[in-house]
């Protein structure tokens, strides 16, 4: 009995589990939401990241491609450059492949490169010419013709000669006994009896770049040419102007892919500015103190006036099938880098005449089909058949007197047109890319 009334005293204790208010559901939900948006973040920036990482990783392996694609075609110009166009395989994955064109710009090659991976493409245009110290680093070549040359004052002659049986003999002229112990620092070699030939690959280019008609034909009139600012891609078709009347290029300013031609003359003025400019005509006259980076291509006569300046990789051209006589000048303290080239394919009545007055410097190469009058300094070469000197006392043949002709000061970067043998194997410079 005892026991039961203590059992009876006892009180149930019963526990209850309360559900969660609203405040507290709704801050469970909003937890639960806020981790899935990071979580889908997360997983969202890592699948950017992938996708970045992907296109990166295209981006290199065209680039890559690019620029060993332009490599190897420019290091084996014999096997690559026969064709305009062809396409290289890199690796064995034969997807990986680079379309090369080349096409000529003037006298020189424009290459252009594009290749495609992963949906991505990008290509790269390059202007290419000769390293001209990969070959024979000649700086004078004069055919065998059964002549004597002679050297006298502060002659100079540095690099491979190619000259005349008969040698280079100590003379003095006006005066002036040479002042040099050797007479050519270099490889003395006895020349041809003739020129070497134009490479075909020049001969074609040439022909195209003076082949006036269709020029003219095909060109906007000058007339037309409202805006003093033109500016073109390089991988764009060339835009010509033109009349077949004399005109000038005054106060214009031209970059890039663009010429201009005429059936008569054309002056450019000292006002103008043009880099990587075409110009095209019968005659071509250059006004004292022009700067410019352009290739002149004239039929008849080429005259460059004083303190002018040429810039690299510019090339002054005088050819022609009919004109017999043909003259180019470059007047007193001009400088020109690039390239000289006078060029008469058939046998004319008289020989193209070549003046280069004093203080001019040519930084580069000149071969020129004729007589020429060399009173400036060359630092490359200089192809040409005979020498004249005039001054107040006489006329002189096959004289050098205070002439410096030097291979090794043409600068180490720079690089030239191959004349002789058409193939390109260096870079000039970057024109056009799209990366």
């Amino acid at each position: 009995m005892h026991m039961m009334n203590r059992i009876s005293d006892l009180r149930v204790v019963s526990i209850e589990v309360c559900a969660p208010r609203g405040g507290a559901l709704y801050y469970v939900i909003f937890v639960v939401f806020v981790l899935t948006a990071i979580s889908s973040l997360f997983v969202m920036h890592r699948g950017a990241r992938m996708r970045q990482v992907q296109q990166e990783l295209a981006y290199f392996t065209c680039l890559d491609d690019l620029n060993s694609a332009l490599t190897l075609y420019l290091s084996d110009p014999e096997t690559h450059q026969h064709a305009k166009t062809s396409s290289l395989v890199l690796f064995e994955d034969t997807s990986r492949k680079v379309r090369i064109i080349r096409e000529a710009y003037g006298l020189l090659d424009l290459v252009s490169a594009e290749t495609s991976y992963r949906n991505l493409t990008l290509s790269k245009t390059i202007l290419a010419g000769k390293d001209p110290y990969r070959g024979d680093s000649i700086a004078l070549y004069v055919p065998d013709r059964k002549q004597t040359l002679y050297a006298s004052g502060n002659t100079i002659i540095h690099g491979n000669a190619y000259l005349p049986a008969k040698g280079l003999q100590r003379a003095s002229i006006e005066g002036k006994p040479l002042q040099a112990e050797q007479l050519v620092e270099g490889r003395l070699v006895t020349s041809n009896d003739s020129l070497p030939l134009l490479a075909i690959p020049v001969q074609e280019k040439l022909s195209c770049m003076m082949d006036l008609d269709s020029l003219c034909q095909k060109a906007t009139p000058i007339t037309d040419l409202y805006t003093a600012f033109l500016r073109r891609s390089a991988k764009e078709n060339t835009l010509w102007y033109g009349s077949d009347k004399d005109f000038q290029i005054s106060g214009f300013h031209a970059l890039g892919s663009v010429g201009f031609c005429s059936s008569g003359t054309i002056l450019i003025r000292k006002d103008a500015s043009l880099h990587g400019t075409l110009v095209s005509a019968a005659s071509i006259i250059v006004e004292d103190g022009f700067q410019g980076e352009v290739q002149l291509f004239a039929q008849d006569s080429l005259i460059i006036g004083k303190e002018c300046h040429l810039g690299y990789p510019s090339v002054a051209c005088l050819s022609s099938m009919q004109v017999n006589n043909l003259n180019m000048s470059v007047g007193e303290n001009s400088l020109i880098e690039g390239t000289i080239l006078v060029y008469q394919p058939h046998l004319a009545a008289k020989k193209p005449q070549l003046t280069l007055k004093e203080g001019v410097l040519i930084r580069g190469q000149v071969y020129h089909q004729g007589h020429i009058n060399l009173l400036g300094t060359i630092h490359g070469s200089l192809y040409c058949e005979s020498f004249y000197l005039k001054t107040e006392r006489a006329y002189y043949e096959n004289h050098l007197l205070d002439n410096e002709i030097d291979f090794l000061k043409l600068p180490r970067h720079f690089v030239s047109i191959d004349l002789i043998n058409g193939y390109h194997d260096q870079l000039i410079d970057i024109v056009d890319q799209q990366l």
